[in-house]
């Protein structure tokens, strides 16, 4: 008997049919002998739609208040889930983040998890029932409702597989698994059979919204077995990896590969000038204590440049202009019209080549780079919102199209 832990994103069961759907799925896998746990996200555009009406009551939405409300869309998805699998023969419970113990800091809308005590869970396989858990979301040591960030239902999948030694971690989406680039925009997009932690959590991190970064990270520091697999159609998925296999080593040695082009119109471009260098420490230790994404950055003299999450747009003005009245910031700008376009791969800083093809490819295709940055297995450029699909569009036919 093999325990699984599967995880169903908002499209997934996005309506009372795709619930059904899902429900027949999960049926089946319990008639195979397994023991499982299914993390389910809010249905459809739930999320977005909570956020909306928050901001039609409030200005500025406390951010405890947020998590009460936020953390609602998930509860619905695991009671219908409860439901349809009844309906099915399938005997099933619903846990909340907090009746499953998961246990995070005190910090709302982005909370960390720090540990899962899963009793009632366990309780529950051993009575042969189907775990239904609310993702998303956990509970602090102050016994404050929390909620993870965006693709937090990932992150709860991935921890629970690991506290609870899962055989796999099956997270389903609506494609077939890991593109090279985004398939509603580009049409030869590739899916992947198998790619590395590393990479993955470049992809992540720029735009690929298939995964959310911090569960692959927690799936490579666990040994959690993951995979990205398609909820709407039977498909072989994407397995996430510690290396390739031999045969899909097929570049040289030391020659560089791309696996994907990502962008991320949800994140902002953020530029900073400081009093001075030595004070860029006093700007991360912010960033961290509020679990603010910073990516890409760049340092020039006494400016600095990066990308975060465009929801997170009143919490910078608020840190940035608080530390200008410590004497830290002389100025900043936000731009939401500057948006992150990468070309993840490996071996990048071996060969200054790949950073001289992305940008002779975007000359030619008329794509104006505003800002530029390199890491190992990631090339990230800044461009305009308005030519994003235009320069995804056109780096993934130069690197990755059908020759």
């Amino acid at each position: 008997m093999s325990l699984i832990v599967q995880k169903f994103g908002g499209t997934s069961v996005g309506s009372p049919e795709r619930i059904q759907k899902v429900a027949e799925r999960i049926a089946h896998a319990h008639q195979a002998g397994n023991q499982l746990v299914v993390v389910v996200s809010a249905m459809g555009h739930t999320t977005d739609e909570l956020i909306e009406l928050a901001h039609e009551v409030s200005r500025q939405p406390p951010h405890r208040e947020m998590d009460m409300l936020l953390s609602a869309g998930e509860r619905i998805s695991m009671a219908l889930l409860s439901m349809a699998l009844a309906d099915c023969k399938v005997p099933a419970l619903s846990l909340t983040g907090s009746q499953t113990g998961i246990i995070t800091d005190s910090s709302h809308r982005r909370a960390r998890i720090q540990r899962i005590l899963g009793d009632r869970v366990r309780t529950a396989l051993g009575d042969g029932k189907v775990v239904i858990v609310a993702g998303f979301q956990g509970v602090s040591e102050t016994r404050e409702i929390t909620t993870l960030g965006r693709g937090g239902s990932d992150t709860t999948a991935v921890a629970l597989a690991a506290a609870l030694q899962a055989e796999k971690c099956e997270i389903y989406t609506d494609v077939d698994g890991v593109f090279s680039a985004d398939p509603r925009l580009v049409e030869d997009a590739k899916v992947w059979n198998q790619i590395p932690h590393d990479l993955m959590v470049e992809l992540a991190t720029r735009g690929a919204g298939v995964l959310h970064p911090r569960s692959v990270e927690l799936a490579k520091q666990f040994g959690v077995q993951l995979v990205v697999k398609n909820s709407l159609k039977e498909s072989r998925g994407t397995r996430v990896v510690s290396r390739l296999s031999d045969n899909q080593q097929k570049k040289g040695m030391e020659e560089f590969a791309i696996v994907g082009v990502t962008a991320d119109t949800n994140k902002m471009f953020i530029e900073v000038e400081l009093a001075r260098s030595t004070v860029v420490g006093a700007l991360w230790d912010q960033a961290a204590h509020s679990h603010l994404s910073v990516v890409a950055p760049f340092f020039s003299k006494n400016t600095v440049s990066f990308y975060s999450d465009l929801d997170a747009e009143g919490e910078w003005k608020k840190i940035l202009e608080h530390l200008g009245t410590e004497g830290f910031v002389k100025d900043f700008h936000l731009r939401s019209d500057v948006v992150p376009l990468s070309v993840v791969g490996d071996r990048f800083s071996q060969d200054g080549l790949a950073l001289a093809q992305v940008l002779d490819c975007l000359a030619r295709a008329q794509v104006d780079v505003l800002i530029g940055s390199a890491s190992a297995l990631a090339i990230t450029v800044g461009v305009a919102k308005s030519q994003v699909e235009q320069g995804l569009r056109t780096l993934h036919s130069e690197f990755l199209g059908r020759k």
